[in-house]
């Protein structure tokens, strides 16, 4: 009785490492809405390559380290309030909204000429690419993808902190291209994926979906 309730034990502990290894296995889903921009001064040659080559690039790097980019493609706006304030026409809460357009709003670029921001923006969780200066990888831990730079420092819950000085602020820098660079070359996305499955939570949360 003893060795068949051993191996009885044996078995369904066996079985639990199983199911615990495709549970983990599983990808994590995250819901993206993908605006393009409807005013974006940006040749169809542009959006062709951006869509086959960045895009394609950040959604496959994701899909390796086992986050799933559940997106739904629609047309959107990015206009400007009285003030001078970007003001975003088609942007849902409890979605990664990623804003496809040729430049970053004048008052957070700052001359800069980023081909990216990410952002929580009247109570939305905003990505904003500019599709003729984004880029795929191109140097480890110095330049890589465009897209798969700013959604990191959302599932890395960067968006949810004040930005700091200048020196917090190229260490999260830092820290991203650390983590994508992994991605990159290694496929190694275990942190990344733990940090985006908290931040899923707190998307619930911030939304009052939960």
């Amino acid at each position: 009785m003893t060795a068949v309730t051993n191996r009885r034990e044996l078995l369904q502990a066996t079985l639990a490492a199983g199911l615990l290894k495709s549970a983990q296995a599983a990808p994590l889903e995250v819901p993206v809405l993908c605006l393009l921009n409807i005013h974006a001064k940006c040749s169809a040659e542009q959006i062709r390559n951006f869509r086959s080559n960045v895009w394609l690039e950040a959604f496959r790097n994701f899909a390796a380290c086992g986050i799933q980019l559940r997106v739904v493609e629609r047309a959107g706006a990015v206009l400007k309030h009285p003030s001078g304030r970007p003001k975003f026409v088609g942007l849902e809460r409890g979605k990664i909204n990623v804003i496809l357009t040729n430049y970053v709003p004048a008052n957070w670029d700052k001359s800069r000429y980023l081909s990216g921001i990410s952002t929580i923006y009247e109570g939305c969780h905003v990505s904003v690419i500019a599709m003729n200066r984004a880029h795929g990888h191109r140097v480890p831990f110095v330049s890589v993808n465009t897209v798969v730079h700013e959604l990191l420092h959302v599932f890395l819950q960067d968006t949810f902190v004040s930005r700091g000085g200048m020196l917090q602020s190229q260490g999260r820098e830092s820290r991203v291209d650390w983590y994508a660079t992994g991605m990159w070359l290694l496929n190694e996305g275990s942190s990344v994926r733990e940090s985006a499955q908290e931040y899923l939570k707190r998307l619930t949360m911030h939304n009052g979906l939960g």
